[in-house]
Order: structure tokens, then sequence, then C-alpha cells
């Protein structure tokens, strides 16, 4: 299976794991210690208790903000070795039929670990995110359905 559609298989089993509230899945696709890089910080997160704390945080922030659909289409995707894939996409984030963000980009590196690929890191372009809670709320000069073409 070529790289592009090992990331894309990936990130719709885990956004999918996150709507679900579904732990065990999401756990089982994050190697620790796995590196985090957004707009506003830099972090390791080197035990499962602090990627609890995350996925928790992530998934209130979602239900808060009544996400219906988390879509992130792969943009490209690289492998370098048997081991590695680095890829970078674009996430969605939909309450019902309406926008909860205008879509941003993403990079992400999957390691394989045994038989399964796992995050190692993750970089965001969305401004006012830290780990482990990505604020969603949309600003005055935003358009909620996203941005205009």
């Amino acid at each position: 299976m070529e790289a592009a559609n090992i990331l894309q298989t990936y990130l719709d089993e885990v956004s999918a794991a996150v709507l679900n509230d579904d732990w065990e899945t999401y756990r089982d696709r994050v190697c620790l210690p796995c590196h985090i890089v957004s707009h506003d910080e830099s972090k390791v997160v080197t035990t499962e208790e602090e990627l609890r704390a995350g996925f928790d945080q992530f998934l209130l922030t979602l239900r808060a903000q009544h996400v219906t659909n988390y879509i992130r289409m792969v943009e490209s995707a690289q492998m370098p070795d048997q081991t590695l894939i680095s890829g970078r996409y674009v996430s969605h984030l939909i309450a019902g039929s309406q926008r909860v963000k205008p879509p941003f980009t993403s990079q992400m590196t999957l390691r394989l670990v045994g038989n399964r690929w796992r995050a190692a890191s993750v970089t965001n372009a969305l401004a006012n995110s830290r780990w482990p809670l990505v604020r969603l709320d949309v600003h005055p000069d935003e358009d909620p359905k996203g941005p205009k073409t």
C-alpha cells in the first residue's frame, strides 16, 4: 500500500476513534513519546496519562462545538524508509452542515511499530492551539462556513 493510502486509512481510523470516544483504538495508534508542535507550543507527550488527558480534552472540545464530522484528507505523503511515513493533510471540523473552523493543514509522521502504524509526531497550523486543548472558537473575522474562495 502506498504512503498516502496508509496515512489516509490511519487518519480515518483515528478520527472515528475520537468521535466515538474510543480511547483503546486511539491509544493503540500513538507511540510514546509523541511530539506535538502547534502554533503556540511544542510538547513531547511521554506518558499514557498525558495522552489520555489530551484525548479527553479534545473530545470535550469537539462535543462542546457539536462536531459531527472530523474529516482529514491527505494532500501528500512520502515513505523515506519501510518504517516511516511523513505526510501533509487538511482537517475539516463540521457541526451538522456548518464548518466549526476553516480547514487547516497539519503534518504527521507515522512509525511502524510491530505491525501497526502509530503517530510519532504531529504539527498543525491551527492558530490558538496547544496541547492538550485545541481551541475551536470561531473568531468574528472568520466565516464559520470556511474561507471564501
